[in-house]
């Protein structure tokens, strides 16, 4: 899933531009979430070396920290290569910085201009639209869940199960997506490293921790935990 991040020391004028974020997520049906607000950058740059993301980056060039949002950019750079850097800036003249440390803005937002909230929403579904077209289609999948069209990218499924007669269930690594439908249908679409090992359970293979073969558990790479059938289980370990 693609986040949002944003770093911005006015606590006023953060909470008002997550409202607006949130907002636009759900006025145009984004499969987005605004996964950090704060004004510290250290609180980001932890984050993201912790998880592997790709994010859409919020980011005010004067933190009154002392790393600015510039410096801050710089070291996104280092570990999400792919992410979108839009800054927001009373300080244009301090755009230059941007192109020193080679950050790749999309943009520069001014904070007082009129077209405020119509250039950050503009940024963001710009952001959104270019992140899944480069996307090929083999790599990720399109549901229906409720009235959202969720996309998930396939290196991001741990498992995916039955949930019920006529539901499945998505596992991430930091969410679960329960939509209708069945697990041979969504088989059609995966690609090799997902193997079906139980006739309840499809797995992939590259976020597999541990196979406890006495009790026909497979440990995900997060801790949780789905089945192997003993049919399947040479094929697993093959």
């Amino acid at each position: 899933m693609l986040e949002v991040i944003i770093c911005e020391d006015n606590s006023v004028y953060r909470n008002k531009l997550k409202l607006f974020i949130e907002n636009t997520i759900l006025r145009k049906n984004l499969d987005l979430k605004v996964t950090i607000s704060t004004g510290d950058p250290q609180d980001v740059i932890n984050s993201i070396n912790k998880n592997n993301i790709t994010g859409i980056y919020f980011l005010d060039v004067d933190l009154k920290n002392s790393i600015n949002g510039i410096r801050l950019g710089e070291k996104i750079r280092e570990v999400d290569p792919l992410g979108f850097i839009i800054f927001i800036t009373t300080h244009m003249e301090m755009s230059y910085l941007a192109f020193k440390y080679k950050v790749e803005a999309m943009d520069y937002v001014i904070k007082d201009d009129a077209d405020f909230k119509e250039r950050v929403n503009s940024c963001l579904l710009k952001s959104y639209h270019t992140y899944y077209k480069n996307k090929n289609s083999e790599e990720y999948i399109s549901i229906n869940s409720q009235d959202r069209i969720i996309n998930i990218r396939m290196d991001d499924i741990l498992f995916i199960e039955t949930a019920s007669s006529h539901k499945v269930k998505v596992h991430e690594e930091n969410r679960q997506v329960e939509y209708y439908g069945n697990l041979k249908d969504i088989q059609e679409k995966l690609t090799p490293n997902f193997y079906r090992c139980h006739k309840s359970y499809i797995v992939n293979k590259n976020k597999i921790c541990e196979i406890d073969k006495k009790h026909n558990k497979i440990i995900m790479i997060n801790g949780e935990k789905c089945y192997v059938s003993f049919r399947y289980k040479k094929g697993l370990l093959g």
